[in-house]
């Protein structure tokens, strides 16, 4: 049994349980490469065991575990497609190879992201197959209760058309580890997620809190780095509920254990520039820009330059913050153009500090144009708009806009967000015209 992680998903490893003794030489030389491939995986020499595991096949095709054993060397290679293969080949071998489904499952999952959601849905479909199999198969619940919440987020499912009850799935699914074994601690933490997703975040606290009652296990099953994903959680958690210095807190931690934990890297930054921390938040903004810069992969470059021009921008450095706005053009038009207009708001408030207000409008309206539906970045440049026509002498206009944007951070404003801070310097402005 061996376990890895990715968002704390463990797999099975199932060679060294499903040998025993042979007769013939060519089996023993079959079970000498398994043996191989075993040690080298267990040592990290991944493409080694890739290569004993394939010896082995040569020697004899229709050993399912080999398959499998290899298809794990895959997904710690990152070759997902391969080691989906690799599982389904075992399974066609040995259809009630439960085990091999859950890696599957692993897979699927490893290959999902943010705006590539099928592959959680396949991933439900194996961890459900393997959990039909083996009706106590803890970690199938608990892994397909995280392939449940990637699918809702703010209290709704991404996919506005799907009407699922994903956060119901997964509590579920999370109860259901728990009643197997209570001292599942990651189960508490899948359910603080949970409900961090469904915006309730007091309960999502406790829940997190009675994970990391149990740290040593966790370390157990998923390793420091698996440790570090719980604590970045609940400081994701604590930023929500505008805790801002606990939220400091967890993420450190999470720090600690796993230096280049990305997600904790750039939400950390983000805490230090809402605190008004800006150098410190320009150090890690410049981490999390080192780390990602080389990555084709990686599409969300574009939100660490605009956080650092940010910081430029509070710290009166109009000349640098507007050169990071301009590298965050330039990411966005790359790799995300649907999310370019959010960066002409930041230089409209550029211009608006440097008391240029028709510059200031143009980058406003900019972002009000470009942006394919109305959001809080939408709310940030009508209020913008009314600052600029207030400081021009306009006042209705401005009357007009800044109750536009008031209504709007009403209807979109998250936790986390200062929505409320904005609210009251919008009630300030609209009280001195």
């Amino acid at each position: 049994m061996r376990s890895a992680v990715k968002a704390a998903c463990a797999v099975v490893f199932t060679g060294a349980l499903c040998f025993c003794a042979w007769g013939l030489a060519g089996a023993l030389h079959e079970q000498g490469f398994i043996e191989a491939g075993i040690s080298a995986f267990q040592q990290g020499r991944y493409d080694e065991a890739i290569s004993h595991f394939t010896a082995a096949i040569e020697k004899n095709p229709t050993n399912p575990y080999t398959y499998n054993d290899r298809g794990l060397c895959y997904i710690e290679t990152g070759e997902y497609d391969r080691a989906i293969a690799d599982f389904s080949k075992a399974t066609e071998l040995k259809p009630d190879f439960a085990e091999a489904y859950y890696n599957r499952g692993i897979a699927h999952f490893k290959k999902g992201g943010y705006t590539n959601r099928t592959p959680f849905k396949d991933a439900i479909e194996d961890f459900t197959k393997a959990i039909t199999l083996n009706p106590e198969y803890t970690d199938a619940y608990y892994n397909r209760g995280l392939a449940y919440n990637q699918h809702y987020n703010r209290g709704r499912n991404y996919d506005k058309n799907d009407t699922t009850d994903y956060h119901a799935k997964a509590i579920a699914d999370f109860e259901r580890v728990l009643s197997i074994d209570h001292n599942f601690a990651l189960a508490y933490a899948g359910m603080g997620n949970a409900y961090y997703r469904n915006k309730e975040y007091e309960k999502a606290e406790e829940f997190f809190a009675k994970a990391l009652e149990q740290e040593d296990w966790i370390i157990r099953k998923v390793g420091e780095k698996g440790l570090a994903g719980v604590y970045a959680s609940r400081a994701r958690n604590l930023k929500a509920m505008r805790d801002y210095n606990s939220s400091i807190f967890y993420y450190n931690k999470a720090l600690e254990l796993d230096p280049e934990l990305f997600t904790a890297i750039s939400h950390q930054a983000s805490n230090y520039k809402l605190i008004g921390e800006y150098e410190r938040a320009i150090e890690l903004y410049d981490r999390a820009i080192a780390l990602k810069k080389d990555d084709p992969t990686y599409k969300w470059l574009y939100h660490s330059y605009q956080g650092k021009g940010d910081c430029y921008y509070h710290l009166g450095e109009h000349d640098k913050a507007l050169q990071m706005y301009e590298k965050a053009i330039e990411e966005c038009r790359k790799k995300l153009p649907e999310r370019e207009y959010r960066i002409y708001v930041s230089i409209g408030n550029v211009y608006l500090e440097l008391g240029k207000p028709d510059k200031a409008i143009e980058n406003f309206n900019l972002t009000v144009k470009m942006a394919n539906k109305n959001d809080t970045y939408v709310a940030d440049a009508y209020k913008g708009l009314g600052t600029a026509y207030k400081a021009l002498g306009q006042s209705e206009k401005a009357r007009e806009l800044l109750e536009i944007a008031r209504d709007m951070y009403e209807r979109y404003g998250e936790a986390g967000q200062e929505t409320e801070k904005k609210i009251e310097e919008i009630d300030r402005l609209l009280s001195e015209l």
